[in-house]
């Protein structure tokens, strides 16, 4: 439970609403939020566009094995998911999904590896966990994590990152805070239905 299954893209780099160059991700505030994107370490030259924001899934249409992650599976959506707000702050709080959407310069394809680090969830205090990938060459990938059970609501920093080749292409850092404390994201999903309550931002859509 929890994270969701990468969908691959078949994008092309640049598009316009869609993902911020690497320039703009690095040097300014991502839109619709007050809050620089938070690049931990390099981004991998390999990366063509990321964006960092938040999720209101589509309904599961399955599950993937995924043993390195707490439930030992992943969701399948049954449609591609959308980006309805950039930023790196998230409210906890069920049906709420926060991750990456990303595209690669031309190249062969990818298998790719997810991390999520965070505090400790319990009962088993895990704060890490693992799921595998792919990203077809010159395309992009969208996955994030999405929160299923009350234990996981757990604030603090957690980190999202993807590797690949023995390489790291990026890290993220997402702030998770109670769900009162941000009001208007906590409202952007309705609850436990991960579908999406209000239209998505022109910035966010994809």
């Amino acid at each position: 439970m929890g994270r969701a299954s990468p969908q691959p893209e078949t994008s092309t780099p640049g598009l316009t609403g869609v993902c911020l160059s690497l320039g703009m991700l690095l040097g300014l505030t991502l839109v619709a939020t007050p809050v620089a994107a938070q690049v931990v370490g390099t981004v991998s030259p390999r990366v063509a566009d990321l964006t960092a924001g938040l999720f209101c899934a589509p309904p599961e249409a399955g599950r993937r094995p995924a043993p390195e992650t707490m439930t030992g599976w992943i969701h399948v959506p049954d449609e591609p998911v959308r980006m309805i707000v950039q930023g790196t702050e998230a409210p906890a709080v069920l049906g709420l999904g926060f991750g990456v959407r990303y595209s690669m310069v031309p190249g062969p394809d990818l298998v790719t590896r997810y991390t999520v680090t965070h505090p400790p969830i319990p009962p088993s205090g895990i704060t890490e966990q693992h799921w595998d990938g792919m990203v077809m060459g010159g395309g992009g990938d969208t996955a994030f994590f999405q929160f299923d059970v009350p234990e996981e609501l757990q604030p603090g920093e957690w980190t999202f990152s993807v590797q690949a080749g023995g390489e790291t292409l990026f890290t993220l850092a997402f702030t998770v805070r109670p769900a009162q404390d941000l009001p208007a994201l906590a409202a952007l999903c309705r609850g436990g239905a991960l579908l999406s309550a209000n239209p998505a931002t022109p910035a966010a859509e994809g």
